[in-house]
C-alpha cells in the first residue's frame, strides 16, 4: 500500500483509492464531509459519502452517482475494504478505516471534544494512522468547551442587559448550528440567521438535529436580540451600519480556534487541539503516522519526540509506500 498526497489523498494498491480528491480523473472517490475544502464533485465520478454529507454537498441535484454508506457499515472500493466512522467534526463527517493488507485510519477532519450538537470522535486502532494536523502546534490548546459555553453565555447576558444588539460569527456549516442552538438552548434568544446558514440549518433539522427556532435576515433587523453571520462578511463598516438602522450599540463576536482577529472570540473549533491530536495518536498506537494539513512537519516531529513512534509529513513523504516507511 501507498498513500499519497496529491490534490486530495490517493491511497494505492492494485487500484487507487482517492479520498477528497480534486482535479483527478477518477471512477470513484471518498467524500469524508461537506465542507468545501473536502467535498469536490464532478459529473462523471461516483461518490461514496454519509446520507448526511450527500445532503450537505446537494446530491439530488448532482449527475454524477453517490453511494449513501451509513456510519458503520463495511463497503469495498476496488481493492480496499472501508467503513465509516463519526468524526465529531460536522452533520456526517466521517473518519474512514481503509484495509488493503494494512489497516489504515483516515481522521480527516475531527475532534474528540463533545459539543452541544455532537459526541467526540472515537478513537480507532490503527497500523497506518493518517491525521489531520489543523491545530498541530502546542500553543493550541482549547479549554473545556461546556466553560467556552458558559463564558460566552456571560458575555452575551452582559452585552443584552447593557441594551446592546449581538452579532456572532461562525462558519455557516459547522460552527453556526453549533452557535443557533447555543443561542435557543442556554441564552434563550431566537437568532436571526443570514441565508446561506438558513439553508444549512434546515438541512441539519432535515437529518434529525434539533437546533431550535431562528429566523431568516430579510429587512427584518428589529425582530431579535441576536445575529448570525458567517465570519468573512463581518466588519466595521458592516458594525457601523447596523449601529446605525438599529439605533443602539452593536456587539460582535467571533467562534473560532484561530486567537488572531480584531473583534473578540470565543474558542470553540470543530478540529482537533494539539493535546487531543497527542492522544488520538497514543491511544490508536500505529507503526507510522502520516500528517496531513496544517503544522503536519511540527506534529510530526512531536510524535517522533513525545510517542517515540514513526512520524512523517505526508505532503513531503507521500510518495514512499508504506514498506518503505516502516523499515
Amino acid at each position: 500500500m501507498q498513500v499519497l498526497e496529491k490534490s486530495g489523498l490517493v491511497f494505492r494498491a492494485n487500484h487507487d483509492l482517492f479520498v477528497d480528491a480534486r482535479g483527478i480523473r477518477k471512477e470513484s472517490a471518498i467524500i469524508t464531509h461537506g465542507h468545501s475544502d473536502h467535498a469536490y464533485i464532478s459529473k462523471s465520478n461516483k461518490y461514496f459519502l454519509t446520507p448526511e454529507t450527500a445532503s450537505l454537498v446537494g446530491a439530488e441535484s448532482k449527475k454524477c452517482s453517490f453511494e449513501r454508506i451509513p456510519f458503520n457499515k463495511r463497503f469495498s472500493v476496488g481493492d480496499f475494504d472501508c467503513t465509516f466512522k463519526p468524526s465529531g467534526h460536522i452533520l456526517g463527517s466521517a473518519q474512514v478505516e481503509i484495509c488493503n493488507g494494512k489497516q489504515a485510519v483516515l481522521t480527516s477532519d475531527f475532534k474528540l471534544q463533545k459539543s452541544i450538537l455532537f459526541e467526540g470522535a472515537e478513537i480507532l486502532p490503527s497500523e497506518i494512522l493518517v491525521i489531520e494536523t489543523t491545530f498541530g502546534k502546542p500553543e493550541y490548546n482549547f479549554p473545556n468547551r461546556e466553560d467556552v459555553y458558559e463564558d460566552m453565555i456571560k458575555w452575551a447576558h452582559r452585552t443584552l442587559n447593557a441594551g446592546s444588539f449581538i452579532v456572532l460569527g461562525g462558519y455557516s456549516t459547522g460552527k453556526a448550528q453549533e452557535l443557533t442552538k447555543i443561542v435557543n438552548e442556554l441564552l434563550g434568544e431566537t437568532p436571526l440567521v443570514f441565508s446561506r446558514i438558513f439553508q444549512q440549518n434546515k438541512i441539519y433539522e432535515k437529518e434529525g438535529m434539533k437546533l431550535g427556532d431562528y429566523i431568516e435576515l430579510d429587512y427584518n433587523l428589529k425582530d431579535a436580540n441576536v445575529m448570525l453571520m458567517p465570519p468573512h462578511m463581518i466588519n466595521d463598516n458592516l458594525l457601523l451600519a447596523l449601529q446605525h438602522q438599529l439605533g443602539k450599540n452593536v456587539e460582535t463576536a467571533i467562534a473560532t480556534g484561530w486567537g488572531a482577529s480584531k473583534y473578540k472570540t470565543f474558542p470553540l473549533s470543530d478540529h482537533a487541539d494539539y493535546n487531543s491530536l497527542l492522544k488520538y495518536v497514543e491511544e490508536s498506537a500505529p507503526e507510522l503516522v502520516l500528517t496531513t494539513h496544517g503544522f503536519e512537519e511540527e506534529f510530526a516531529k512531536a510524535v517522533r519526540r513525545k510517542l517515540k513512534i514513526n512520524a512523517r509529513p505526508l505532503s513531503k513523504e507521500g510518495q514512499k509506500s508504506i514498506a518503505e516507511f516502516i523499515s
